[in-house]
């Protein structure tokens, strides 16, 4: 997946500038000018009139670098020297750390991709030391812990998103609903997808059901139902596991009364996982995208008052 497929920083320049609605755009450029001659004083440069510095800003000594982050709402314009290059090496929100909803993403899966890497490293010297069958049973717990690992990702995923969409659509809106749900203790909620589905709903109107085929989100249950089976009874399959429908679709790795997994079924999950991160982060940059101007100028129109 990509790591980074939006920023919470932008370069402010008559592009960035021609975004904002025509109702906002004499205020922003009057605020992003105050921030300019504020700065030029104390550092005791030569100004230049609005009309100059409002023409061909990327060329200019001194360039001002906008953070809109949507997970924490911190607003900062900051005034920089330096070379387009440098100014784009920000990507971190100083206040709550973050990046980008696909960076945050990638790097929860990126650690699944090491516990993988370091598990393999073991399995291949266990390989050289027993036979298939005693090594069926010494990667029983192995694949377990991977999947249990997979699962939390997921969930800090679906949270992770639910809560940047929240602040970028929700920002200085008052909502029983949604402070109810961002502060209260969610639980599993977000770790099974159609939980995590209502929430999405009823806070955003946005329904994850329609954004993914019908392998991709069974597959998202049977994970959670697997996963549930291994912490609550160490993947020994009940009369409760196997009523649901993800005992039929998982049978072939029932042995006996106990689920194995493999290297596959662990990789397969991890696909489907990837692709809900993939598919919820291009819905959520395509929103800030449209909403991030708004936001800005809210902020600063409600902080002169």
């Amino acid at each position: 997946m990509k790591k980074n497929v939006g920023n919470i920083y932008n370069i402010v320049d008559e592009r960035f500038i021609s975004h904002f609605s025509p109702q906002h755009m004499d205020f922003m450029k009057k605020h992003y000018y105050s921030v300019y001659l504020g700065y030029c004083k104390k550092e005791k440069r030569k100004i230049l009139s609005p009309e100059v510095f409002f023409t061909n800003m990327r060329q200019r000594k001194i360039k001002l670098l906008q953070l809109c982050c949507p997970y924490c709402g911190e607003m900062f314009v900051l005034p920089l020297k330096g070379k387009i290059a440098d100014i784009k090496k920000f990507n971190y929100c100083w206040h709550c750390g973050k990046s980008s909803a696909s960076y945050n993403a990638f790097s929860q899966l990126s650690s699944l991709g090491r516990i993988g890497n370091f598990h393999a490293i073991g399995l291949e010297v266990v390989k050289k030391i027993y036979d298939e069958e005693k090594l069926q049973s010494l990667t029983y717990e192995v694949y377990h812990l991977e999947i249990i690992q997979l699962t939390s990702i997921l969930e800090v995923i679906l949270r992770d998103f639910f809560e940047a969409f929240i602040h970028i659509s929700y920002l200085g809106v008052q909502n029983n609903y949604v402070a109810s749900v961002i502060n209260k203790s969610t639980g599993n909620d977000f770790m099974n997808i159609e939980k995590a589905n209502n929430h999405y709903k009823r806070a955003l109107d946005i329904n994850l059901r329609s954004l993914f085929d019908d392998e991709t989100w069974l597959d998202l249950l049977d994970l959670v139902n697997i996963r549930n089976t291994i912490v609550h009874n160490n993947g020994m399959v009940d009369s409760v596991f196997e009523r649901t429908r993800t005992y039929q679709r998982v049978k072939n790795c029932i042995s006996g009364n106990l689920i194995f997994l493999n290297k596959k079924n662990v990789q397969h999950y991890l696909n489907q996982v990837v692709k809900v991160a993939n598919v919820i982060g291009e819905s959520f940059e395509k929103r800030y995208d449209t909403l991030k101007y708004e936001m800005i100028a809210n902020y600063y129109f409600n902080k002169k008052k």
